[in-house]
């Protein structure tokens, strides 16, 4: 059996993404490797908010919310028929709005601010790469 080392950065730019979306460990096991990350529970910071420039109506500019990594994406859960949010649907900071899914890994995609879901770029189960449009969101101050 060959033993291939992983190299430093790619562990490091793997535990950059867990971190992003919130995983606090990973487990891969293999036939013949296996590796585990995981991260001491820390408080998490608030999920930046965007500057705001209010218009007549109190809303803001349409902002695009991009794929965390490249993988397939999921408007829905694996286990559910319903999608997790739709055209004109409000939501808050930190909600989960998809998933992409990384081989056995579903990574959230998570809203940056509070308000309105104006249109949705990507298909369901389609193939996304890196910050590739997923939907678009119009922040608001309140619902």
């Amino acid at each position: 059996m060959d033993k291939t080392a992983i190299p430093l950065p790619t562990l490091r730019a793997l535990a950059r993404k867990m971190q992003t979306a919130g995983l606090s460990s990973l487990a891969l096991d293999g036939k013949h490797c296996s590796v585990r990350l995981t991260f001491a529970a820390t408080p998490s910071a608030p999920l930046p908010v965007p500057a705001m420039v209010p218009s007549p109506e109190t809303s803001l500019i349409t902002q695009r919310i991009g794929a965390p990594m490249p993988g397939t994406l999921l408007r829905r859960h694996p286990q559910s028929q319903q999608d997790f949010v739709a055209v004109d649907q409000w939501v808050q900071a930190g909600d989960i709005v998809a998933l992409v899914q990384v081989g056995p890994l579903y990574v959230p995609v998570r809203s940056p601010a509070n308000g309105t879901i104006r249109s949705l770029t990507a298909e369901h189960l389609s193939a996304v790469e890196y910050d590739e449009g997923i939907l678009t969101l119009e922040p608001h101050r309140s619902p």
